[in-house]
């Protein structure tokens, strides 16, 4: 990529922020005030009415004219070549308030979004309408709205010929970083530099020579940035420098640490708000009901929280054309609750040790995937430990001696000194506040200050690669490519050579590490510490297909902040740049935890809330009917779910749970829903918190005594049971014992209750409890072989017995099975059954006999017999096969053996 030419009239700092957009500019030719003063760009809007006003802020929204909108809303701006079908700033918000589903917000925030398709037309989340956006085209158009501003404005310098620098959060992965550039781009912005913002907020401070001289006996600087969206941590180590400035002030800064990607901001507390007015009818809001309210409770929030604040306010919740909340309401909204809220939930005081906490705060609001902690106390305690070596080095204390209050969120003084306070707390002495007097449009002339240090003309903060990155090379095989701190512009090269064959794609699984891992290029490691990012890949167009080539790599932070990955042919002049794949997922990862939400799961997760909210139910109460097919129609097949967007549909349907009590068959659909998308119970991130909500919202049992009810509520803990502790399967297997144990068989009243109980299902459930000790294990075997003796018995007894007593367990705790000795007597037992008529004996006896390590002759024999009677009573073939294979059964088999598959992407390892 060509560089920036600083001949250029004018430095130029660009905010895309998740709220608003700022931009500020600097002369590069005039005086020296015009060189270091920064002016904010007056940026025009179209507002509702159609008229056109300049604001020195573009609130990062865009509304989608809807069919019927065309024609009698038309956007003139002040010049040519813009959409006609959208609406962008201010009067996007106003629109947005009007109707739902059309309005497009946190387009930055959806760009680091991992787990959805960033290039699919997504936004609005859960809308149902035809016209979408991707995230990296609705970060397209906003950057194409602030050109086309300044291109007016500036007809003679146009913005792609000026020095520009975009900014971004600091904790950005290289994807995000490398979309962001793409979206500019797209934009008409071809060479520009990438800026973090908490580095951009520091610029704007120390372009201050009063304040830079403040910080001459400090150490450390920790930057605090909170937008609207994101928060931000970075530390910055202070030193001495052989420059003085103009109070002869010698400091030299150098960025040291990037905290973790936190979706955590000042919407949290808009929604928080927002929930004040009326818990449970807004938690059963659509996605695209609640971002029209939230517009609303943002005013309200600033006013409450700002100096000079009111006890209350009161908000008009509009209807809307889809009725809000039953029509227009009106709300009062209090200062002292909403304090409540920000001291235990938002910036509680905790101690420096304290680590962040797993619920189910904020798991789906408004789609994207907010911290499930919302306390900002906590996220920087725990950033605090994480870099505990690095500040007691600087500072001979375990805590920064300087800290840079940043982002709109510190607009509230109550908010900037609860932090400080918590900051104090946990030092030993008191630590300066930093605090930018502009805390709106301190990133955008940070950013323009950053092009004068760039320059040559004003002090520069040293940085360098955020986190060591890592290439994937096979199973647990991962070689260091750049090393943490490695500065932008430094090409280095890996000693190996790589064989790769020509007109075939190659691609590599990107990693970054933890901070504390040691990274040297070229030296490979294992996975502990590592965490995916993305794919890189390129094809190697070659006229000479199938060629095996050598070829090395080399690999730079770019000056304009982007990762840049060659392959150069060692004996040819062929060179091929590595680029992010489309594909989302590591090809030899067992886990799909980084999988792609399907394109439609906001529109799923917006059907779930009309099926299961109060309010949802009155307008449409039988729209649980076709529930499965609406949902199969929206994402597919239900066996193509991925672990991805089962797992979202759990966290849906957790926040729904009041609605599953409707109608018997609403809790029905709920119980069967939720135990599809749960199985089995572990695998992926929070599924332990999840399946404590499914036993805390479930565990008095059904609502509804009937047995397809409680055949889905036993069907739901049969499918989650691996995720569950010995103690929790042992409640499970006393609700079994209570109807099946010799005194629950005696009594008149439980034989009754046994009726509506679906008693078929709860006897697959007790199968399922593998960590119940054994001799309940045994206890269980016992009865239910005793009934088995009876014709009238179902067979369903017998896939329940093969399940406890099977070789392989499907939680891979092959120390929980039961002993050879036991088996033996089994064993007998089901040889002496028609496996014609009772099948599922065979299938115990294939499961209680197949072949594993360190088993005793006496079991390979019994083998030999079981398989030649499976072969006289015309069982499956696969029994057979698998009775006769001598290589032991892998998960995925035996899932598909007992008839309890696993979530696409869900490989478990039995040891």
């Amino acid at each position: 990529m060509a560089q920036p030419a600083f001949g250029s009239s004018y430095r130029v700092g660009i905010d895309l922020g998740t709220t608003n957009c700022v931009v500020s500019y600097l002369s590069s030719t005039g005086l020296d005030s015009d060189r270091n003063t920064p002016t904010l760009l007056p940026i025009p809007q179209v507002m509702s009415d159609g008229s056109v006003q300049e604001f020195d802020y573009l609130p990062s929204a865009i509304y989608l004219l809807a069919n019927d909108e065309i024609g009698k809303i038309v956007p003139i701006l002040p010049w040519r070549h813009h959409d006609k079908e959208c609406v962008v700033g201010m009067g996007a918000l106003a629109l947005g308030q009007r109707r739902t589903g059309q309005l497009v917000q946190s387009a930055k925030s959806w760009l680091s979004h991992r787990q959805v398709d960033r290039r699919s037309a997504i936004l609005p989340w859960g809308s149902d309408s035809v016209k979408k956006l991707s995230p990296l085209q609705a970060s397209k158009l906003l950057l194409l709205h602030i050109r086309q501003s300044w291109n007016h404005r500036f007809p003679d310098a146009l913005l792609e010929l000026q020095t520009v620098a975009l900014t971004l959060p600091a904790s950005f992965d290289e994807e995000a970083r490398a979309l962001t550039l793409e979206a500019a781009k797209l934009a008409g912005l071809e060479d520009l530099y990438l800026l973090e913002e908490p580095q951009a907020a520091c610029y704007h401070y120390i372009s201050d020579d009063e304040k830079l001289a403040s910080l001459a006996d400090k150490k450390m600087l920790l930057v605090v940035d909170i937008g609207g969206g994101t928060s931000d941590f970075s530390l910055v180590a202070i030193g001495s420098s052989a420059k003085t400035n103009k109070l002869g002030a010698a400091i030299s800064l150098k960025r040291i640490a990037v905290g973790e990607h936190l979706l955590l901001g000042g919407d949290n507390l808009d929604q928080a708000l927002a929930f004040q007015l009326d818990p449970k009818q807004i938690s059963a809001l659509s996605v695209s009901r609640l971002a029209a309210l939230v517009q609303q409770t943002r005013q309200a929030k600033e006013n409450l929280l700002g100096a000079n604040a009111p006890e209350s306010l009161s908000i008009t919740v509009l209807g809307g054309g889809s009725r809000l909340i039953g029509g227009s309401q009106k709300f009062d909204v209090s200062r002292n609750t909403l304090l409540e809220q920000m001291s235990t939930g938002f910036f509680p005081l905790v101690e420096a040790n304290d680590p962040v906490q797993k619920n189910a705060y904020a798991m789906h609001t408004l789609g994207l995937p907010y911290e499930s902690d919302p306390a900002f106390t906590r996220h920087l305690a725990a950033f605090l430990q994480q870099h505990k070596a690095a500040i007691e080095m600087a500072t001979g204390s375990t805590m920064p001696d300087a800290v840079l209050f940043n982002g709109g969120l510190f607009n509230s003084p109550v908010l900037k000194a609860r932090l400080l306070a918590q900051l104090n707390a946990w030092s030993n002495t008191p630590i300066l506040a930093c605090s930018a007097d502009e805390p709106n449009e301190a990133v955008a002339k940070g950013a323009a200050m950053y092009l004068n240090a760039l320059a040559g003309e004003s002090a520069r903060i040293e940085s360098g690669v955020a986190h060591s990155l890592y290439l994937k090379l096979g199973d647990d095989q991962f070689v260091g490519i750049l090393p943490k701190d490695t500065l932008k512009g430094e090409t280095l090269l890996l000693e190996q050579d790589f064989f790769v064959r020509l007109g075939q794609q190659v691609q590599f699984p990107l990693y970054r590490s933890d901070d504390h891992l040691e990274c040297v290029v070229g030296e490979v490691r294992k996975e502990n510490g590592l965490h995916y990012i993305s794919n890189l890949a390129t094809e190697l167009d070659s006229s000479e297909e199938n060629t095996e080539l050598s070829v090395s790599m080399s690999v730079q932070m770019t000056e304009v902040g982007v990762l840049q990955v060659l392959l150069n042919g060692n004996d040819t002049h062929d060179q091929w740049r590595l680029d992010f794949s489309t594909s989302k997922q590591d090809p030899n990862n067992d886990s799909d935890s980084d999988a792609l939400l399907h394109s439609n799961m906001g529109q799923a997760e917006e059907h779930l809330t009309h099926c299961f909210s109060g309010a949802g139910q009155k307008q449409n109460p039988d729209l649980v009917k076709a529930l499965k097919q609406d949902l199969d129609q929206l994402l597919g097949k239900r066996d193509d779910w991925n672990l991805a967007t089962s797992r979202r549909l759990v966290d849906k349907l957790l926040s729904l749970k009041s609605g599953r009590l409707k109608s018997a068959q609403h809790e029905r659909q709920w119980l069967q829903l939720i135990g599809y998308c749960l199985r089995p119970g572990y695998g992926a991130a929070d599924d332990l918190l999840r399946v404590q909500q499914v036993i805390n919202t479930t565990k008095a049992g059904t609502q509804f005594d009937s047995a397809p009810v409680w055949g889905q509520y036993w069907t739901l803990y049969r499918r989650i049971a691996g995720g569950m502790s010995i103690d929790q399967q042992h409640v499970l297997f006393k609700q079994f014992s209570q109807y099946y144990s010799p005194t629950g068989q005696r009594s008149r009243d439980k034989m009754k209750a046994l009726t509506t109980k679906s008693s078929d299902d709860l006897i697959r459930l007790v199968g399922a409890l593998e960590a119940v000790p054994n001799e309940d294990k045994i206890i269980v075997v016992d009865w239910l072989i005793k009934r088995l003796q009876k014709t009238s018995e179902p067979d369903t007894a017998w896939w329940t017995v093969g399940r406890i007593a099977s070789r392989h367990l499907l939680s891979g705790k092959q120390e929980l099975r039961l002993s050879e000795g036991r088996l033996f007597p089994i064993l007998d037992f089901a040889l002496k059954e028609d496996w014609k008529k009772r099948k599922q004996a065979g299938l115990a006896a294939v499961l209680m006999s197949q072949v594993s390590v360190d088993e005793s002759e006496k079991l390979k024999g019994y083998r030999k017999k079981i398989a030649n009677k499976l072969k006289k009573d015309k069982c499956p073939v696969q029994w057979v096969e698998r009775l006769e294979s001598q290589i032991e059964i892998n998960s995925d088999e035996l899932n598909a053996l007992v008839g309890e598959s696993l979530p696409i992407g869900l490989r478990l390892s039995l040891v």
